[in-house]
């Protein structure tokens, strides 16, 4: 039963890949209704690199869980990162929350620190949001900085 899961978990995000960052997929995961949102394309800020794949799961419980790889051409950079969620008329109705606060100030920042210039990091993340709009959430955008 377990290998059965993990074959259809392989599936789900074999498709999901397959989508662009405006269309989720529908899924389950823990019994909880789920989309995913993938980055089918390179996005840059400054000297920093996002690789196409980078993609957000957002959980009908309020989660949120982030996997993408991303690099600088420079040493001891950082990539930062905002996750807005929108609906269908493209306007945001909220935004994902780190788990992990790094910052006070702005709980909806995610960073990941690029200490060499000559390696890809692999950046898990995870992240909270109003339940409540998972049924509203059609689209997602990401704010960038490095």
């Amino acid at each position: 039963m377990r290998d059965i899961r993990r074959m259809v978990g392989a599936a789900a995000a074999t498709l999901a890949l397959a989508a662009g960052p405006v269309l989720p997929a529908t899924g389950t995961a823990h019994a909880l209704a789920s989309k995913t949102f993938t980055w089918n394309k390179v996005m840059t800020a400054g000297d920093c690199t996002m690789f196409e794949g980078a993609r957000w799961t957002l959980y009908s419980d309020g989660t949120a869980t982030f996997d993408g790889t991303v690099t600088s051409g420079d040493d001891n950079d950082a990539w930062l990162m905002w996750a807005y969620l929108k609906d269908s008329g493209n306007a945001v109705i909220g935004v994902v929350t780190n788990d992990r606060v790094q910052d006070r100030a702005d709980r909806g920042k995610f960073v990941k620190n690029l200490p060499s210039e000559t390696q890809r990091y692999r950046w898990f993340a995870s992240g909270r949001f109003d339940a409540r709009t998972f049924h509203l959430v059609r689209r997602m955008s990401l704010g960038k900085h490095c």
